[in-house]
Parts: structure tokens; C-alpha cells; sequence
């Protein structure tokens, strides 16, 4: 036994029957973190019951070597909200040097939370097709508090009775 396996607590039961369902919520790079964690030991992949990516930095073409985790994070049980656009023009946050006048005139900001994202080639080469939501704010730091509702309605979906 290793020392990792024994850090590791065990999310199968002797039958290999998942024992804990696992909500993830994967902001900025923790998105990237654990695509190459799963990516690396998928034990966790069948305890997983849905994961929701807040402005995610991963990238299915990391997973062009398993085709398994590539279509999990495509499935119905994956939600990616967006602050902004992925490519840097298509976001323009002024700030004043005393943080008082905000404009803001990237895409997605005049969109309310939860409100369906288009997708563009880009966007599905990077994240597949991946069911895409706005978070309702410009602000990569607030996606998570913007977008809450759709990231706990997207959970309450897929709890097991």
C-alpha cells in the first residue's frame, strides 16, 4: 500500500458500488486542476454526479487520450458559466485608478444569470459541447456569487433520490 492510498479515502464499496455522490464546483484553475486529476487517476469519476465550471481554465483537448473523461465532461452532468469571452477582445473591464467608474463592454454582461451562452468553434475546440450558461457579471472574481442559482439548480438536477 502506498502512502497516497492511504491519504486516499475509498469512494467504492466492496462491490464497487459508488458509495458518496460528489458535487464539484471548479472555479478559473481549479477547472484545470481537476480535468488533469481526473485525467491522471479517474477513480473519482463514477462518484462524480455533476460539476459545475465557473470561468473553467481546462480543456477537453486534454483529454484527446481518454475519450471517457472526454465525453463526461460534454455530458448533461457538466455546466460551464461564463463571466466574459474567452479570448481577451472580446472583454474590456475599465476600472479607474480609484475604483470608482466601471464600464463594461464585453459580451454576456447585459445577460442575466443562467441565461443560455452561444458558443462559437472556439469556444467547443476548448470546452466541447458543453451545455454553456451566462454567470451575469463581467467580473471573473463574482461568477460564482452571480451565477449560484444556476450553479445549485444544475446540482439539485442530478441528486440521486
Amino acid at each position: 500500500m502506498t502512502a497516497a492510498s492511504k491519504l486516499t479515502p475509498s469512494f467504492s464499496s466492496p462491490g464497487g458500488q459508488s458509495r458518496r455522490s460528489i458535487y464539484v464546483l471548479a472555479h478559473s484553475a481549479s477547472g484545470g486542476q481537476l480535468v488533469r486529476h481526473l485525467r491522471e487517476d479517474p477513480a473519482l469519476l463514477p462518484s462524480i454526479r455533476a460539476v459545475a465550471f465557473t470561468d473553467s481554465t481546462h480543456n477537453v483537448q486534454w483529454c484527446k487520450q481518454n475519450p471517457d473523461l472526454k465525453d463526461f465532461l460534454q455530458r448533461k452532468n457538466c455546466v460551464y458559466l461564463r463571466s466574459n469571452g474567452v479570448r481577451s477582445s472580446q472583454s474590456s473591464v475599465n476600472v479607474s485608478s480609484r475604483g470608482k467608474v466601471i464600464r463594461c463592454d464585453c459580451v454576456g454582461c447585459d445577460r442575466s444569470a443562467g441565461s443560455e451562452a452561444d458558443t462559437d468553434h472556439f469556444w467547443e475546440h476548448r470546452f466541447g459541447k458543453i451545455r454553456t450558461l451566462w454567470a451575469g457579471t463581467a467580473d471573473h472574481a463574482l461568477s460564482n456569487w452571480t451565477g449560484h442559482k444556476s450553479i445549485w439548480d444544475h446540482f439539485d438536477e442530478h441528486v440521486e433520490a
